[in-house]
């Protein structure tokens, strides 16, 4: 190999990537785990305050029986009637529906790590057609049971009080489901059976104060469904089965609108059907996210630490060629290292001063360590400069693609193509043969 020092130089070269590139898993498991440790404090939150929640109804679930005679053959080719009861519940969705929803948000802490939470103010009002229930069987009776008015939201630990319901102006107590009642929502208030008549109009009102973490929803079960929502959050996060009709954000909050009618969701078929496997209902929500999630830049950063080392490794060699500098392959991993330590140096300030001021700390104490180094290692203050300059643009490209995500691939690319063309330019005149040699 001593023939040959340029391949073996860059053998080594390539063999400090492959060791460096150790530390750097290293670093991706160290942001796995506080990323794991940061969801656990959010559980831990939610477990004490309240956690995502999605509000459905109310809904008129009305049981009843139909009773009927069914024929029956005996074995000697004889009929005989014979009396069957059978039970089913009827269930009736509100008509229209509208909802009016103030959000307030908090941020609460466990160690380091933060986690939103809020308070809502969720006024609704609606009405209910009372339509008679058809029978399944000819000439049969229907007795209808006791209707109620069903509701529900994910964690009840979140309601802050009794929801206040009314219904044609009369308030109805509202109280939690008893176990032996299988309601497929845990909240319900009796209401009196003279009310169902053929073709009444039940109109009703429904306030409800509700705590919560992270996220809120609401599932469009009514025939004509819409909520409006403001909040002084300025950072929201749509998601999911239907976006906002209309919406504003600035750095005050957000307003956001939905209009959900029942023919473009199947959230009613989902909420009635019956089996083992339920189907869970089609639903639109607002979730709190932190716009800049610092685990999620700094795995991306890292996502880029080989390229880091491999573009800084390139600029030495060449300029090693180029200059006729005498750069050791220890003092090559030291660099190295000094790359790798940018990254766990960028988690750990992250988590205290936020993303921007921890790349700028993190940056400048590598760049000032490899200035001071490299001053020695090449001879003076200005080759030492030279490169710090290049570390300098490195860093701010780096920075520029994690804060353009959907421009990552292509200012990826023209960096790149950058690098290669300033190599084939800075070597176009080197005779590879004598260095070879």
């Amino acid at each position: 190999m001593n023939k040959y020092p340029l391949l073996s130089k860059v053998m080594v070269i390539g063999l400090l990537m492959l060791l460096l590139s150790i530390p750097l898993l290293m670093v991706r498991g160290a942001i796995e785990e506080r990323s794991m440790n940061r969801e656990a404090a959010t559980q831990d939150v939610a477990r004490a305050h309240a956690g995502e929640q999605t509000l459905t109804g109310p809904v008129l679930y009305v049981p009843y029986t139909e009773t009927f005679l069914r024929k029956v053959v005996l074995d000697g080719g004889q009929t005989r009637e014979e009396l069957v009861t059978q039970s089913h519940v009827a269930i009736r969705f509100p008509s229209v529906m509208e909802t009016r929803s103030r959000l307030q948000t908090e941020t609460r802490w466990r160690g380091v790590f933060p986690v939103k939470v809020f308070t809502s103010v969720n006024e609704s009002t609606g009405q209910f057609v009372w339509s008679d229930v058809e029978p399944k069987e000819k000439n049969s009776q229907i007795t209808l049971g006791q209707p109620s008015l069903l509701l529900g939201v994910s964690d009840l630990r979140g309601l802050l009080n009794a929801p206040q319901l009314k219904v044609e102006g009369r308030a109805i107590a509202v109280a939690p489901a008893r176990a032996a009642q299988r309601l497929p929502l845990p909240l319900v208030a009796p209401l009196n059976l003279a009310q169902l008549r053929a073709g009444a109009v039940l109109p009703f009102s429904l306030q409800l104060e509700l705590a919560g973490t992270g996220r809120i929803g609401w599932v469009p079960l009514a025939d004509e469904n819409r909520v409006h929502l403001q909040s002084s959050w300025p950072h929201p996060s749509f998601g999911g089965d239907f976006l906002p009709r209309t919406r504003s954000v600035s750095a005050q909050g957000f307003e956001a609108s939905w209009s959900v009618p029942s023919l473009s969701t199947q959230a009613q078929r989902q909420f009635a059907q019956t089996g083992e496997r339920p189907e869970t209902p089609e639903s639109f929500s607002v979730s709190l996210d932190d716009p800049v999630d610092v685990y999620r830049l700094t795995d991306r950063a890292t996502k880029y630490g080989a390229m880091f080392i491999l573009l800084t490794f390139a600029a030495f060699f060449v300029l090693e060629m180029v200059k006729r500098w005498r750069i050791h392959p220890m003092q090559y991993l030291m660099i190295g290292a000094a790359l790798v330590l940018f990254f766990l140096l960028l988690l750990s300030i992250a988590e205290h001063l936020g993303f921007l001021p921890a790349y700028l700390s993190a940056s400048a104490a590598c760049i000032g360590l490899l200035a001071h180094y490299l001053r020695h290692v090449l001879g003076g203050w200005k080759p030492g400069l030279l490169m710090s300059g290049l570390l300098v643009a490195l860093y701010g490209v780096l920075y520029g693609i994690l804060m353009s995500e959907d421009n990552a691939l292509m200012m990826g690319s023209l960096l790149l193509f950058g690098v290669l063309a300033s190599i084939m330019v800075a070597t176009r005149k080197v005779d590879w043969y004598s260095v070879m040699k």
